[in-house]
């Protein structure tokens, strides 16, 4: 005889549901209490990683992160090697368990807010996260931010899925874990905040924008009473000495973007080059890419691992130039090997790093050309800093509230926004928004204008064309068009020569006003009034074409032909039904269903 007794969780979990889902008035506390909660659990997250890579180098190097660099000096050198190999060989084994052979990030991420509703599999992240600490631990010339990201959004989507909450709540938790693991890796929860609306959910509307805040507070507190309260890197305090510098943060920005490119088309040339490898075991590949890391290290040690120390260093300005740039070319090429060898981690504290030595760089050539102008070679740090970041992660509004937190100095805010503006502007127009939407790119998914874009461009004309329509032969005389107009309530004709091949269209405004009265005007063949077909589209073109040829033609209605056969006419797609489609889906992209409750 079947039992009807619940288990403890089954009845937490509809304890919960019945009391917090059940009425419409429970809306607003139910995601706020579900926002503190993604925000604690994320926040724990975070901090729990940046220990577990501290420890990790423990027992690997016998440092933390903090003080990796100055200590890795004193190592022998077949510990320097030898770390970042047997690493690489565990992390070889443990890619296994993920179906790409790669580790998830940001990346997937921007794909789960915008394509799958929040969902990402607990599985994967739990892997991923696994794979990164050891490789961060190893020395894997990586960043821990974007993982941690990962992290957050994993913890949200675990709490969706078991309370069984729609898809618009469940974007919305994601934000909440990705501003929660943002905010407690940095200490900067307005920057965690704007990390999540900028790049992972791509809105700012008011219903998002409360829990995501909400989050990044919690995640921020849980760091600090476990941390302290103290900013990421500690910096001077900097003045900025003239006006007259301005210019240079300008061309400092083009610097920036020339770096970042560079930095991005190596990190996508390592991730298609790999199948040049194939005679290569895939397990072997990260074991490979840590034997040169590790003899990179013997002589430039600052590159092993996430490179905070380093980084601080040069936003102290403690560098030659000539140690600035040899660093900067070190860790670029360290972190691109890392990358391609499937190591885990992200490219943030990479960023970070080589815009503080591209900075400190620019700002020493800054002083001895301008001795009387130029400021500290740690402020150009700060600058380049962040304008790097911006350029390569396509989020400069983010990035330059994390370096004003980050730094606590408010006093470079204005350089770091020029220098991030152009870095970032320069970057996407030449090259790519930002490396996640790269990266997606090379999946087949574009996602620069963000959710409903997408959409559009995965839409087939097909799907949301008319086949109602009328035709008729260009030497029948007018009026037959404007009974066919009438007939159909205006709209457009098709007009075919004797064997039904497209020669023009007609509609309401190419026929003369007096059509109705004027008997000799009537007489006359369609042809005289017809217009020329500018633009067409396909039956398998995304509305998105649709869209923009609509736009540059000027025509709320376009013909539509088969692929095969491009002088018959199969449809017409209207501007009105385009635009229903992508207003639906932009409202669905922003949570408009904001009713919490059971998916469908």
């Amino acid at each position: 005889m079947a039992t009807n007794k619940l288990s403890f969780a089954q009845k937490l979990k509809r304890r919960i549901r019945t009391t917090m889902f059940s009425a419409e008035g429970y809306e607003f506390g139910a995601i706020t209490v579900l926002s503190i909660i993604v925000g604690v659990l994320a926040g724990y997250g975070a901090i729990g990683f940046y220990l577990g890579i501290s420890m990790l180098l423990g027992f690997s190097f016998g440092v933390g992160e903090d003080a990796l660099a100055s200590a890795a000096t004193r190592l022998p050198s077949w510990q320097i090697i030898l770390t970042p190999v047997v690493g690489g060989l565990i992390v070889g084994q443990l890619l296994r368990f993920l179906p790409t052979r790669q580790t998830h990030s940001v990346p997937h991420v921007i794909e789960s807010a915008a394509l799958t509703n929040g969902e990402i599999n607990a599985k994967d992240g739990i892997v991923s996260a696994a794979i990164t600490l050891i490789s961060l631990g190893s020395g894997a010339s990586l960043g821990r931010e974007g993982p941690v990201v990962h992290m957050g959004a994993t913890i949200a989507s675990v709490i969706t899925r078991y309370l069984h909450l729609n898809p618009s709540v469940a974007r919305t938790l994601l934000g909440c874990g990705v501003a929660s693991a943002v905010a407690a890796s940095f200490n900067a929860p307005i920057a965690g905040v704007f990390f999540a609306l900028e790049v992972i959910i791509g809105h700012y509307a008011l219903h998002t924008f409360a829990p995501i805040v909400i989050a990044a507070i919690a995640g921020t507190l849980v760091s600090r009473a476990h941390l302290g309260n103290f900013p990421a890197f500690e910096t001077s305090q900097y003045f900025i000495t003239s006006f007259w510098e301005f210019p240079a943060f300008f061309f400092l920005g083009i610097v920036a973007s020339i770096v970042s490119i560079l930095f991005m088309s190596g990190l996508n040339w390592s991730d298609k080059i790999r199948i040049h490898f194939h005679r290569i075991p895939y397990s072997l590949l990260p074991a490979l890419a840590g034997l040169i890391i590790g003899i990179i290290a013997l002589i430039y040690p600052e590159i092993l691992s996430v490179g905070y120390e380093a980084t601080s260093l040069a936003l102290n300005g403690a560098y030659s130039f000539d140690l600035f740039v040899a660093l900067l070319l070190a860790k670029m090429v360290a972190t691109i090997i890392s990358y391609g060898g499937r190591f885990g981690g992200g490219v943030f504290s990479p960023s970070l790093f080589l815009g503080a030595m591209l900075g400190g760089a620019f700002g020493i050539l800054a002083s001895s050309v301008f001795p009387d102008l130029a400021s500290s070679p740690g402020l150009y740090a700060v600058v380049g800093m962040g304008a790097v970041a911006s350029a390569v992660l396509g989020a400069p509004i983010s990035t330059m509230l994390i370096v004003f937190e980050i730094t606590g100095d408010y006093n470079v805010t204005i350089a770091v926004m020029i220098a991030s503006a152009v870095a970032s502007m320069l970057t996407s127009l030449f090259y790519e928004r930002s490396f996640f939407l790269m990266q997606l790119a090379n999946r087949g998914i574009r996602l620069e204008g963000g959710r409903a874009s997408f959409l559009l461009e995965s839409s087939k004309v097909e799907g949301h064309m008319t086949r109602d329509f009328f035709t008729v032969q260009e030497n029948e005389p007018a009026v037959k068009a404007r009974e066919l107009l009438i007939a159909q309530e205006g709209g457009l004709l098709i007009v075919t020569d004797e064997t039904g091949n497209m020669m023009g269209t007609v509609g309401f405004g190419q026929l003369p006003a007096n059509i109705f009265e004027d008997h000799t005007t009537n007489t006359h063949a369609i042809r005289d009034y017809m217009r020329d077909i500018s633009y067409t589209v396909k039956t398998t073109d995304p509305l998105q074409v649709a869209l923009s040829r609509m736009d540059m033609s000027g025509d709320e209605i376009l013909p539509v032909v088969s692929p095969g056969n491009r002088s018959t006419v199969v449809g017409l797609v209207k501007k009105l039904d385009v635009l229903n489609e992508y207003n639906r889906a932009l409202l669905e992209s922003q949570g408009r269903d904001r009713k919490v409750g059971r998916r469908g």
